[in-house]
């Protein structure tokens, strides 16, 4: 089986590479999906996360498909310096304890996450992926001479490291053995059917807010959206509803969003699941980026970004060097008042502009990525011979 150490748990509100990535490999092959541990001591207001995720410890493998099982491995409360290293190999410990009681082998092990080192090392599979879609060494709170050690032994470690994009790409230099760049796609099968008899909570409360609606979902997070941008663009333009929607503060160090007080026509609602994503993008009449300006977001490729498009909406963002093959595709802006000329050209867009930006995204397809990461995967196994 093939053996992922993921960036997330396994139920986030948010689904990201590595869930993708599990689910398709899981049609091929079996897939035992390690739920990280992060990389930093959770705060105060993240009791809520934690105590689940502590408590999913105690019953530690779960089938939650077919070919697909996932491992909540219990970590140490250590992530600094020497401690995180020390973290890593007891969950590798871990993971290796499983494998060999229910007598899998570990072909190839897929790390989203410089912590998954561990894992990597003690499954002894034939072959290591890294699978770097972040610079997480420059996450809140994290201890960045840590995970920078650990990403250095796991790029060292690794047959393939894959990046979502150039910036990333940069960063790593000539210590890759072989360096692919795979920008993000999207899931072609859920955002191209139609959400309109979506039920759910949030979508009936988006149906109440008045128009226009400005959208972002994702995390609603201080270090992922830039919230005095967020704060002008409601100032200057009090007729729009600017609505944010998903999870608040998910893996920030300070309860920034929860505590923050806004305009009224700033609408924060809660997260709702993957599948009704498609249906909340369509309540929106302009799609948001507004990615903050510092080293973590210069070096992501956002996931939303061909969701968004292939819904038909109209997208304006900070422009964000992943993002610079496809200016044409969405409207780049900085200030806030560069935002509000560029939301207000973008809602004059007809529908000959909508289904173009369809038939572009539907482009950029999960489907396609994954024979790309079989054909990825056969070579290398091929190559560990």
């Amino acid at each position: 089986m093939d053996v992922i150490y993921g960036s997330a748990l396994w139920h986030s509100a948010t689904k990201v590479n590595c869930h993708f990535v599990a689910e398709r490999l899981a049609a091929q092959c079996p897939v035992l999906f390690v739920e990280s541990v992060g990389a930093r001591s959770p705060r105060p207001h993240e009791w809520r996360r934690v105590v689940p995720r502590l408590l999913r410890s105690f019953r530690p493998v779960r089938r939650v498909a077919d070919g697909l099982w996932v491992l909540s491995p219990l970590p140490l409360p250590m992530f600094r310096g020497a401690g995180a290293r020390l973290n890593s190999r007891w969950v590798g410990l871990q993971v290796a304890a499983v494998l060999r009681v229910r007598r899998w082998r570990a072909d190839m092990c897929w790390v989203f996450h410089p912590m998954g080192l561990g894992t990597a090392v003690r499954c002894q599979p034939r072959a290591v992926v890294y699978y770097c879609v972040d610079d997480y060494a420059v996450n809140p709170g994290v201890d960045a001479a840590a995970v920078r050690s650990l990403e250095r032994e796991l790029i060292g470690l690794a047959a393939v490291t894959v990046t979502t994009g150039a910036p990333l790409a940069r960063r790593l230099g000539s210590s890759p053995r072989r360096l692919e760049i795979l920008p993000n796609v999207v899931d072609t099968d859920l955002f191209a059917q139609d959400g309109a008899g979506a039920a759910h909570p949030t979508v009936k409360t988006l149906d109440r807010i008045p128009r226009p609606r400005v959208g972002y979902v994702g995390n609603v997070a201080a270090y992922k959206i830039d919230l005095g941008l967020i704060r002008e663009i409601a100032e200057r333009r009090p007729g729009w509803s600017v609505t944010l929607v998903g999870p608040r503060d998910y893996g920030d160090t300070r309860a920034t969003v929860s505590a923050l007080a806004l305009p009224s026509n700033v609408h924060f609602l809660e997260p709702v699941p993957h599948a009704t994503v498609p249906a909340v993008i369509d309540r929106f009449d302009v799609c948001l980026l507004p990615a903050p300006t510092h080293d973590l977001t210069l070096a992501s490729f956002p996931l939303k970004f061909f969701e968004y498009l292939l819904r038909g909406r109209p997208v304006v963002g900070r422009p964000v060097p992943a993002l610079e093959p496809y200016r044409e595709w969405y409207r780049e802006a900085g200030s806030a008042m560069e935002f509000v000329e560029a939301i207000e050209e973008a809602l004059d867009d007809d529908g000959d502009e909508i289904e173009r930006r369809r038939r572009f995204a539907a482009t950029f397809s999960w489907n396609k990525r994954a024979a790309e990461l079989r054909t990825l995967r056969q070579t290398v196994l091929d190559e560990s011979l």
